[in-house]
């Protein structure tokens, strides 16, 4: 009797521990970060704040470094002698 139950508590360890690994496998086919996620999420929620900067790579990050370099003032450099 004693083993009937332990194969039985181990087949549903292992049914568990099967579906445990699925549903986190599954999460992985998003093909997205943790931290993409994390970033589209509202500010509220703990996600990054609107005037956040784009992310790198993108068409807006070029926008953007273009807008900001273009603000910078322009300083001359002396040339050493």
């Amino acid at each position: 009797m004693r083993t009937q139950l332990k194969a039985k508590g181990t087949t549903t360890i292992k049914s568990a521990l099967l579906c445990l690994a699925a549903l986190s496998l599954s999460s992985c086919a998003g093909g997205r970060t943790a931290g993409e996620h994390i970033a589209d999420m509202p500010h509220w929620m703990g996600g990054l704040p609107a005037d956040a900067p784009p992310r790198r790579g993108t068409p807006e990050y070029d926008a953007f470094m273009a807008k900001r370099e273009a603000a910078r003032p322009k300083v001359e450099q002396q040339q050493p002698k």
